[in-house]
């Protein structure tokens, strides 16, 4: 191997001299911009997040709103229940039938919805067949 350069090829001389370089074309975005875009996402961003959130917060507290009222009436509805339960009971009807002048039968008659019919003996009562019940004084010793 020789350290002599080679000679020049004749028509190689002449396809360097056409070539020329083409100018660079800005394909990176400048610094300004780019800083600007990234701040409009940021803004965009915690503006969507603060809507996000008061829309949370103000649908939160409608949420416990609610809640308070429905163990409210929760608690209304467990009271109008007992009322009933114990307005249906046998005591509250006695007293409430007692109040409206009605007695106790001790022999009562029924009619047969079907037939027509009376079963057992009616007879006029006066309150005082059941001394001592519902609200009547009871029977002491010296009252007989």
């Amino acid at each position: 191997m020789s350290a002599e350069p080679a000679a020049p090829v004749r028509g190689l001389s002449r396809a360097r001299s056409r070539l020329r370089a083409l100018p660079v074309g800005r394909t990176r975005m400048s610094n300004l911009v780019f800083s600007v875009v990234i701040s409009l996402i940021l803004a965009f961003g915690l503006v969507a997040a603060l809507i996000l959130n008061t829309t949370l917060q103000s649908q939160s507290v409608e949420l416990s709103s609610r809640k308070a009222t429905v163990e409210t009436l929760s608690h209304q509805e467990a009271a109008l229940a007992s009322q009933v339960d114990t307005r249906r009971s046998a005591t509250h009807l006695q007293t409430s039938a007692r109040q409206l002048g009605m007695v106790p039968d001790p022999r009562p008659a029924f009619i047969d919805l079907r037939t027509g019919k009376v079963v057992g003996t009616p007879y006029r009562v006066t309150g005082k067949e059941l001394p001592g019940l519902a609200g009547d004084a009871p029977v002491s010793a010296g009252n007989r």
